[in-house]
């Protein structure tokens, strides 16, 4: 039996309603609507610690697939004609076991108990993935020693030389030898050994911060592994259906032609599959982009010559992203030959972005970092997406709520396709997106409209007339939650205890237009002594997470049915739900055009798709203009 590269556990209710993680089979399933299962990446911390899988984990990895696929195959062939759904969390950098443990389990009891609407939908199974994170071992003697016994030859080499000089530079210093001529000679000879240790100590230091390191895990293990996850779901659901539909095999082993009949069955049935969905936080959303690439992207035939579909694999169906302070590149969301995800994200169905200003795990480890390994030129383009932040430019107060409400309600008529109305619309997402970078200017922020103009000059050529601006891009696609003045109860759904009043969760909600480098030194005290949560506190706010979490079990469409019957009236209420609770939103045309209108989820995507072409020079996208050509 081949060795699978994960581990496959299962969240259970204890007698005590505490949830615990146990083995498949271990527990009964009581009281569970939406069973969930905790998935975790067999790869080690370091590869000295790797070895093979015991026959019992091997099992029961297998025993997990089937299980997954059993539950998923028989919503997928219920004569009632529901649909089944996967929803995979993935968490962030410098996360150890127990916090992702506590966090998924919090997940399961929501959607199992707190969270009626969603527990009503009992046709979705819930992943919990682990992909080998560390913990930042800068206060770790273990952890030190380590990382200073690990270093090569010549670097431990320097780094001693270094440290005896620095001793001996010292005690020349406090002698009188250094008043001689030849003593600045010997001073500066010692003072340039001194820097070289000093450089290679700031290597040790990188590496204790963990953050290559678990960038590199998180690529090489948390987006393979996941991959094969999702495959192996992939082929035992192909393998189930084959088998029951096209009957002929011997020892319940379908034939070629089976499995052959099988795939041509599943891909005529594009809207009755699998609906994918992911929440990424932090690292975990590099880990869902580059996972949904190498599905949709390298293995999909039927990109080639036409637009892709969000079909991957044979029964899976791409359906809702949702990234909160996601580390990745904030060209992410950019139409350029640079954006490597684009072709992929356009895929899903419904795509969120839950973003702060005030993120400085972003702004200052993962900016900095990135500074030595993203090919940028410029400090601006280095910053990640999990910090943009929105601004209402028609207003001379900080609004809260759906800020372009009223730009749709006005400018998106039913009628006119929604590129046309993105065009013509004067409350665009790229001029209201920005970021705080430039210190000493007058309001330090740049919108990314701004930011990317001239990137867009220089790639097309119609780009030269006045004013000219990429109008229509790979944004449009996202709607967007900015939580910088978030203020909320603090919510402990594993304990079921809130706060005793609303306070700011991410920052500290003083309602600036932007926030100034002072209000960046104070958030870094909060987050290091623990008073606010400026990465993750999207997942500890009451409003926030039945927002995140009904976002990606229930969808947009079927999360405002839950606040009102009439999709216009529910979208007002969630409007001021938000003004209420300070964040500010801009909703995708496109997910208002499905959502609100009514419009054709494919027929919508076809046009916003037709437009970002037009506003992008030709080459200028990362996939051919075929791909824009309609199917005939």
């Amino acid at each position: 039996m081949s060795s699978l590269p994960f581990i496959i556990r299962k969240f259970a209710f204890s007698p005590k309603n505490t949830v615990d993680i146990v083995d498949l089979g271990a527990a009964a399933d009581a009281g569970v609507a939406i069973p969930g299962y905790f998935v975790m990446s067999s790869a080690p911390p370091n590869i000295e610690e790797a070895q093979e899988a015991s026959p019992e984990t091997r099992q029961q990895a297998r025993a997990g697939i089937a299980e997954i696929t059993e539950y998923l195959y028989r919503r997928l062939t219920d004569s009632a004609g529901q649909t089944a759904e996967l929803v995979i969390v993935v968490h962030g950098y410098n996360t150890s076991r127990s916090s992702v443990e506590t966090w998924y389990k919090a997940i399961f009891k929501t959607v199992n108990q707190h969270d009626r609407a969603i527990k009503a939908q009992t046709n979705s199974v819930f992943i919990g993935y682990r992909w080998p994170s560390e913990k930042v071992g800068l206060s770790d003697r273990a952890e030190v020693m380590a990382a200073l016994a690990a270093l090569p030859p010549v670097p431990r080499d320097l780094l001693m030389t270094g440290g005896l000089c620095a001793l001996l530079l010292l005690l020349f210093d406090l002698s009188v030898w250094d008043e001689r001529r030849w003593g600045l000679v010997v001073s500066l000879a010692l003072g340039l050994l001194v820097s070289l240790g000093l450089v290679v100590l700031s290597l040790v230091v990188l590496r204790l911060v963990v953050y290559f390191r678990d960038r590199y895990r998180a690529e090489n293990f948390g987006v393979l592994d996941l991959v094969e996850l999702l495959r192996q779901i992939d082929q035992a659901i192909l393998v189930r259906s084959a088998q029951d539909l096209f009957p002929g095999s011997s020892d319940g082993v379908p034939t070629e032609q089976a499995l052959h009949q099988a795939r041509d069955y599943w891909r005529k049935r594009s809207h009755s599959k699998v609906k994918l969905s992911f929440i990424g936080h932090s690292m975990g959303g590099f880990v869902v982009t580059h996972v949904v690439r190498l599905l949709a992207d390298v293995f999909d035939i039927s990109a080639v010559g036409k637009q892709p579909t969000a079909d991957v694999g044979s029964i899976f169906r791409l359906e809702r992203l949702i990234l909160a302070s996601p580390d990745i590149p904030v060209l992410t969301i950019i139409s350029s030959r640079a954006n490597f995800l684009a072709s992929s994200l356009r895929r899903f169905s419904e795509s969120y972005l839950f973003c702060n200003e005030g993120d400085i795990a972003l702004r200052i480890a993962s900016t900095a970092a990135n500074y030595i390994a993203f090919p940028s030129r410029t400090q601006s383009r280095g910053y990640r997406l999990g910090n943009v932040a929105l601004q209402n430019r028609h207003s001379s107060a900080l609004d809260y709520g759906l800020i372009n409400l009223n730009s749709l309600d006005r400018d998106f008529p039913e009628h006119l396709p929604i590129g046309d109305a993105i065009e013509k619309s004067e409350t665009k997402v790229m001029e209201n997106l920005f970021l705080t970078y430039k210190r000493f200017q007058k309001r330090g922020a740049v919108t990314l409209a701004d930011l990317f103009e001239a990137q867009g000059h220089r790639n097309d050529p119609r780009s030269t007339q006045e004013g000219h601006r990429s109008q229509v891009t790979v944004a449009d696609f996202f709607t967007y939650f900015d939580c910088t003045d978030s203020t909320d109860l603090e919510y402990n759904r594993e304990t079921d205890s809130r706060s005793a009043k609303p306070m700011g969760l991410l920052t500290r909600a003083k309602g600036k237009a932007t926030l100034t480098p002072w209000d960046y030194l104070v958030l870094t005290l909060d987050y290091g002594m623990g008073k606010r949560d400026v990465h993750g506190g999207y997942f500890r706010g009451e409003f926030s997470q039945l927002l995140l979490y009904r976002l990606a079990f229930l969808g947009f469409s079927d999360y405002l049915k839950t606040i009102h019957s009439d999709p216009q009236v529910a979208l007002s209420e969630l409007h001021g739900l938000c003004q209420q609770k300070q964040i500010q939103g801009f909703l995708s045309p496109f997910r208002y055009r499905v959502s609100i209108q009514g419009g054709s989820l494919e027929g919508s995507k076809q046009e916003l798709l037709e437009a970002i072409q037009r506003s992008t020079a030709v080459g200028a996208l990362p996939f051919s203009n075929a791909d824009f050509t309609r199917v005939k």
